[in-house]
């Protein structure tokens, strides 16, 4: 775990928050966990794309 934890308040549906907490009961690990792996997840994948400019001209 990093040194330093940076903490940030989220607002979802709580049809999303149930579903999210029933997916990290499932995998035995916290809401915390789970959302943020996603999230890591998600910049990783962001990451390797081309920039939106790019995708943009390359789908025209």
């Amino acid at each position: 775990m990093p040194e330093t934890v940076v903490h940030f308040q989220i607002r979802m549906p709580p049809s999303l928050h149930e579903q999210l907490a029933s997916w990290a009961k499932e995998d035995k690990v916290s809401l915390n966990a789970l959302i943020v792996g996603i999230l890591d997840k998600a910049g990783e994948q962001h990451a390797n794309q081309p920039p939106a400019k790019e995708r943009a001209v390359s789908t025209s």
